[in-house]
């Protein structure tokens, strides 16, 4: 009878003695002591890596902005399309770049509310823009190959997809500027 007793005790909800001894018998361990956010050596290697890519982005899309601007060897259709997408391109090397440097710097956000909605804004433009641009001048590719002598309306309509991309960026970057608080706390 003894054995049942002890099977009837272990089903029973414990009481304060034999609770006190289930608790000690598993410790958890202690949690570490909460440590201030700090310039860590993989944040320093992104800002260096980011460094570099900025100086090699910056100084090629000028260079493409510079010879497409004087026209060099380029259809007039396709200056346009150049021109937009190393604009764009410029706006993510000069805006998204100094921005996650700076950011990974100072590990934490001191440039308030507004600064971050409208960084983050500029941010979310300038990749869109870009992505958006390069399928345009896909797009206009892809309608040169099928369509080979329908070169007369490639302006005009190079034209309304670059218009359309923009815009685009721009309604989808926008909700950037309307939400009740940056995401520049969560870096």
């Amino acid at each position: 009878m003894a054995g049942n007793w002890s099977i009837l005790r272990l089903s029973l909800p414990p009481t304060s003695s034999t609770a006190t001894t289930l608790h000690n018998t598993s410790q958890y361990p202690p949690l570490p002591d909460w440590e201030a956010p700090s310039f860590t050596r993989a944040a320093q290697f992104r800002v260096g890596a980011t460094f570099v890519l900025f100086l090699f982005a910056a100084c090629s899309n000028l260079a493409l902005l510079v010879s497409v601007w004087r026209g060099q060897r380029l259809a007039s259709h396709l200056r346009p399309l150049m021109l937009s997408l190393a604009s764009a391109d410029l706006m993510m090397t000069f805006v998204v770049m100094p921005l996650d440097a700076v950011w990974n710097m100072t590990v934490q956000w001191y440039g308030g509310d507004a600064l971050c909605k409208l960084l983050c804004f500029l941010k979310l433009f300038a990749m869109h823009a870009s992505a958006f641009i390069l399928v345009v001048i896909s797009l206009d590719r892809q309608h040169a190959i099928l369509h080979p002598l329908d070169a007369l309306s490639a302006h005009s309509r190079n034209r309304r997809m670059l218009l359309l991309a923009w815009t685009l960026s721009i309604l989808l970057a926008s909700p950037q500027v309307s939400v009740s608080r940056g995401n520049c706390e969560q870096k």
